[in-house]
């Protein structure tokens, strides 16, 4: 068993309570909080590291007010997919019309789906050792910790930004957006807006800078001025 599922171990009560754990004190149940950690070394070279490049879909912008809805990703060795993870998720909550045109989906496609509760820990096992990848990071990682923070989880883990990325790589493109970046490279979207047709792009993205204009970034300290 890893160190990283020994430590995650410690999560069960937090995750999936007891009955008699859930009626425990709020001083008690504050007591149960616990850090999930991961810390490549600076000189980790990203031709041998694990990358785990995903993606979310979301009820809204608001990281308080919305829910997550969809998580893709894909785990990345050597230039080479190993693991693909991709669930819908049930918001137990509105889903609001503007979001269902987005991503195409709808409230009946989320029912009967798991909650984030069940989610997260096969997600955080999934990326279990990886470095995290993502295009405007900030925004799915704050998505992130807010749903493992309700759940009693303080996540504090690497993840660097394909959007920051480009405004370094690619000064001269005026806008960065993801499909101006599929758009310039010449790729194309299975499925936009939503997670794992969205990850996939980001994976080729990523590719093109590292054998193009972003040369020069061979390990984990040359992309922490793109970490968020």
């Amino acid at each position: 068993m890893s160190h990283f599922l020994l430590k995650f171990s410690m999560f069960e009560n937090v995750f999936f309570p007891s009955e008699e754990g859930a009626s425990h004190s709020n001083d008690q149940e504050l007591s149960l909080r616990r850090s999930l950690t991961f810390r490549p070394s600076p000189k980790t070279a990203l031709s041998k590291a694990s990358l785990v490049v995903f993606d979310l879909e979301t009820t809204g912008l608001d990281q308080n007010q919305d829910r997550i809805i969809e998580i893709g990703a894909q785990k990345i060795i050597g230039g080479n997919v190993v693991g693909e993870y991709e669930t819908l998720i049930d918001p137990q909550r509105d889903f609001p019309i503007e979001a269902q045109k987005v991503t195409g989906l709808t409230p009946e496609m989320l029912i009967g789906k798991p909650t984030i509760e069940k989610v997260l820990p096969d997600f955080f096992n999934f990326i279990d050792g990886s470095i995290l990848v993502a295009h405007n990071a900030n925004f799915d990682m704050g998505f992130i910790k807010k749903s493992a923070s309700r759940s009693g989880v303080d996540l504090d883990w690497p993840a660097f930004c394909t959007l920051k990325m480009a405004r370094e790589l690619l000064p001269e493109l005026e806008r960065k957006t993801l499909d101006k970046l599929a758009e310039h490279y010449g790729l194309s979207f299975e499925a936009r807006h939503r997670s794992i047709g969205d990850v996939k792009v980001t994976v080729s993205v990523l590719e093109k800078f590292l054998k193009n204009e972003g040369e020069y970034i061979e390990c984990w300290q040359d992309l922490e001025p793109f970490c968020v």
